[in-house]
């Protein structure tokens, strides 16, 4: 198809407010220093990925598994049934809640166990409530693992101690953290610096610290996730919320995973900036529409285009793809489609949809349908054949008079 110079239509996004610098995008800024073996930044409205660093090797993640763990319990619901922890929860060692077999407490309760402190027998506690068997979960970690695409990853635990064949991405990992900032029920869990649940036999309640560092040393971070085991080193995955937008960082074998977290994000919210490249509220195009009362109709764009870009640049201005609308037009109606260059040099189509309706003109109802054109026709050649057979009949009844 053609297509028109967006000057012709009222943009009022990308051309007014930003207007044409001649290119698309400009040169990414330099990247910035880690300490980092794996890295990733990333948007999650967007997908887009702002840096990476050694993003798709395969590495152990620790106790970033706790984040599927925790999703799944999320996916599963019902966070205020009571558990009766397992003899086989209460025995799993290292980092712990101290859970004891027997002991009731709310699914909601361990879940907080596993996502501040870390505990690894709130993950198995959580992971039998929610499968039936830590085999089952196991199962459904994987499963879901490969919904999301995280085609690196692979899960023989819901808590993260070392196993070989227990191993994922720094691209991985920020999937599904993006999918864990994703649902209403573990934001407000993981931005969490401490929190209290009961302590059966005991006077007092547990006291469970998170373990993220980075929550108490910026104000920006609202999350996510901790992790260090000796064979996976110091691993981090962490969210940041910083003028109207969000960030998320995952950080794999670090030396400072506090520092490097934070530095990355400052950097992605330092050098990029978030944009509507085409906006449901602002964009405007004018379609020409042919056989209507009148000859264009306005129409505005079915959907959000978002994108980040470099601070450097500037989106070029969105495409009218050429389209003529018949009428009649309804409201609602789509009428064209608007072109927009994303980030990596795809291009993006939107829908244009009608403002107003358009009737049809009776003109064009008249002229417009075939057949009552042909039986106006037969109609015109019926009255002509009939005039011309009196007009000679009359000429022939004279001579006779004669």
């Amino acid at each position: 198809m053609k297509r028109h110079n967006a000057k012709a239509l009222t943009l009022l996004v990308a051309a007014t407010i930003f207007g044409s610098l001649g290119g698309v995008w400009a040169t990414q800024p330099p990247p910035p220093e880690l300490n980092s073996a794996s890295a990733v930044l990333i948007e999650p409205g967007t997908g887009q990925v702002l840096y990476a660093r050694a993003a798709d090797e395969r590495r152990p993640m620790a106790s970033l598994t706790k984040m599927m763990t925790g999703l799944l319990v999320a996916e599963a619901g019902d966070l205020r049934r009571t558990v009766e922890i397992s003899a086989s929860a209460a025995a799993v060692g290292e980092t712990s809640m101290n859970l004891t077999a027997g002991e009731e407490l709310l699914l909601y309760d361990l879940l907080l166990g596993a996502m501040l402190p870390s505990a690894n027998d709130a993950a198995v506690a959580c992971a039998e409530t929610v499968s039936g068997s830590l085999e089952a979960f196991v199962e459904r970690m994987n499963t879901r693992a490969l919904e999301l695409g995280m085609t690196g990853t692979n899960f023989v635990n819901p808590h993260g101690l070392h196993d070989d064949d227990h191993y994922s991405t720094a691209r991985d990992m920020a999937t599904l953290a993006v999918q864990v900032m994703g649902r209403a029920e573990l934001r407000p869990i993981v931005r969490m610096q401490e929190a209290t649940v009961p302590w059966a036999g005991k006077p007092y309640d547990r006291t469970l610290k998170n373990r993220n560092q980075l929550l108490a040393q910026w104000d920006a971070c609202d999350g996510i996730k901790t992790g260090y085991t000796k064979q996976a080193g110091r691993c981090l995955a962490a969210s940041a919320y910083q003028d109207g937008w969000r960030l998320i960082c995952v950080v794999m074998d670090s030396k400072d995973a506090w520092t490097d977290a934070q530095t990355l994000l400052t950097w992605g919210f330092d050098r990029f900036y978030k944009v509507a490249l085409v906006s449901r509220d602002l964009t405007r195009a004018t379609v020409e529409v042919r056989g209507g009362t009148v000859n264009t109709v306005e129409a505005e764009a079915a959907e959000d285009v978002l994108a980040v870009l470099p601070t450097t640049s500037r989106p070029a201005e969105p495409v009218l793809v050429e389209q003529i609308a018949t009428a009649p037009v309804q409201a609602g109606d789509a009428v064209g489609q608007l072109s927009v260059e994303m980030p990596d040099g795809s291009l993006r189509t939107v829908e244009l949809l009608a403002l107003e309706d358009v009737a049809r003109s009776p003109w064009a109802l008249l002229m417009g349908d075939g057949r009552y054109v042909a039986a106006m026709a037969a109609l015109v050649l019926l009255a002509v054949g009939v005039l011309a057979h009196g007009a000679v009949a009359e000429a022939i009844g004279a001579r006779r008079s004669r």
